[in-house]
């Protein structure tokens, strides 16, 4: 503690030394250019307020005055959707209602590109050449999640070579009525070896 006062000590001692001449001139002025000098110093000091204080404040109450009836309007479409979220949350759902209708486009969208996607008496004929097991599974599991479809058959060819397990899929899909709280879990399929 009492090295950093004496340092502070030593510091204000070195700027004295360095402000006596100016101090000096200071006290051989007359009191009229002292006054200019004050003059000059307080106008500088209100263009620096001017312009490094003031005017910022008054462009962001500008611009903010611009954005208040923005943002306003935001929050009550913000509101308006929590209650219709809330009355949605509240509202009692029905698993089948909320089933989107299947087609071969979004069946191929969610297999790729390297699926045969065909419609099949009462549902979906789907071909995959080579997929990973793991891959077909979490698909076909997304699509019986969204779709009104059930696993009806599935035949499953593996295949030899390297990297994760790969078969080859030859599955029907067919259109379901789903009682309400029914599991969509696809059962497990019987594996064929070629």
């Amino acid at each position: 503690m009492t090295s950093i006062s004496a340092i502070f000590d030593q510091a204000l001692r070195s700027v004295a030394l360095a402000l006596r001449p100016v101090h000096a001139q200071w006290s051989a002025l007359d009191a009229g250019p002292r006054r200019l000098v004050v003059i000059g110093a307080a106008l500088l000091a209100a263009g620096f307020l001017l312009a490094f204080v003031w005017l910022p404040a008054v462009r962001t109450r500008d611009t903010l005055a611009v954005r208040l009836p923005q943002l306003e309007m935001l929050l009550a479409d913000m509101r308006i959707q929590a209650k219709e979220a809330k009355a949605l949350a509240n509202a009692p759902t029905t698993p089948v209602a909320m089933l989107i209708v299947a087609d071969v486009a979004a069946l191929q969208s969610i297999f790729g590109t390297d699926a045969k996607v065909t419609v099949a008496e009462g549902g979906f004929r789907i071909v995959i050449p080579a997929i990973a097991y793991a891959d077909w599974w979490d698909k076909t599991g997304d699509v019986l999640s969204r779709h009104a479809l059930m696993l009806h058959t599935a035949s499953l060819s593996r295949l030899d070579g390297p990297g994760l397990p790969a078969v080859a899929v030859d599955m029907l899909l067919n259109a379901e009525t789903r009682a309400a709280g029914s599991s969509s879990t696809p059962p497990t399929p019987s594996t064929q070896s070629k």
